[in-house]
C-alpha cells in the first residue's frame, strides 16, 4: 500500500493515543502528542490504547517510512498471558524485573535492524539500552513531567501492568514472599511504591490523571519535543 501524502508513521500505546483528562479516558475533545505537533495529515496513526511493542512493531515494520515510537511498557506484551508469571513466583520480582530489562534491550536491538528510521520518545516506559542508530527524541515523558512539577527525576516505568498481570495470574503472593527479604523489600518499595507514589504526586501537579499525562501534560509535552521531531523527519 502506498502513503504518497505520508511522511511517517505515529506509533505507541494508550499514552500516544490520547490524553486522559479521566482514568478511563471517556471524555470530549481529547488530544495526543501527534496533534499536539500539527502534523496529523502527514502521519500514518497506528497508535492504539491496550497495544504493545510486538504488536506496534508487527504494524509498521513494512511500511517504508520512518517511525516514531511513543513507549509502551515492555512487559504489556504479557496482558493477555499474565500466568507467565508462575515460572518467576519461587525466584521473586527481581527475577522478572531482570527479564524486563533483557526484553526491552533486545527490542531496541530489533528496532535498530530495520530499513526504517527509527525515533523513540520515552514513555509508558522511559527509553534506555539505545543502539546508535535509533534516535532518541527524548527520553523520559515522564521525567519531564517530574521537572515540572519540579520533583527528583529517575526510572520510570508502567508499574500499574505488572500489578494487574500479579492480581490476575494469583501470583499476588509473590510479594508477600517479597516482604521477608530485605532485598527484594527495598526493590520493591523502588520500583513499584515510588512509582505510583510519583503519579500521585502528578496528578496533585494537573499533569496526570491515575496511569496517564492528562491534556495538559500532552500539551506541554509536545511543545518540549517538537524542535526534534521535526529534525528527526527533516522538516
Amino acid at each position: 500500500m502506498l502513503y504518497e501524502d505520508k511522511k511517517f508513521v505515529y506509533s505507541g500505546p494508550s499514552w500516544a493515543q490520547q490524553s486522559y483528562n479521566t482514568p478511563e479516558g471517556n471524555e470530549p475533545n481529547t488530544t495526543n502528542l501527534l496533534k499536539e505537533w500539527g502534523l496529523e495529515d502527514i502521519a500514518i496513526n497506528i497508535s492504539k490504547g491496550g497495544s504493545n511493542s510486538r504488536e506496534q512493531y508487527e504494524r509498521f515494520k513494512s511500511l517504508n517510512l520512518p517511525v516514531i515510537y511513543v513507549m509502551c511498557e515492555p512487559l504489556s506484551i504479557f496482558n493477555d498471558t499474565p500466568n507467565y508469571l508462575d515460572k518467576y513466583f519461587d525466584s521473586g520480582i527481581n527475577s522478572v524485573w531482570d527479564m524486563r530489562t533483557r526484553r526491552d534491550k533486545k527490542f531496541m536491538e530489533k528496532l535498530s535492524k530495520l530499513d526504517n528510521r527509527v525515533a523513540v520518545i520515552g514513555a509508558h516506559s522511559d527509553v534506555s539500552d539505545v543502539p546508535d542508530n535509533v534516535t532518541v527524541i527524548d527520553s523520559s515523558w515522564q521525567n519531564f513531567l517530574r521537572q515540572e512539577s519540579d520533583l527528583d527525576t529517575g526510572y520510570n516505568w508502567g508499574v500499574e501492568v505488572l500489578h494487574s498481570q500479579l492480581s490476575r495470574s494469583n501470583n499476588m503472593d509473590m510479594l508477600n514472599k517479597t516482604y521477608k527479604n530485605r532485598k527484594t523489600v527495598e526493590f520493591f518499595v523502588d520500583k513499584f511504591w515510588n512509582q505510583f507514589d510519583i503519579w500521585r504526586q502528578l496528578e496533585k501537579k494537573k499533569l496526570f490523571c491515575d496511569v496517564h499525562p492528562n491534556k495538559r501534560g500532552n500539551k506541554l509535552y509536545a511543545k518540549h519535543t517538537l524542535n526534534n521531531v521535526q529534525e528527526f523527519l527533516g522538516l
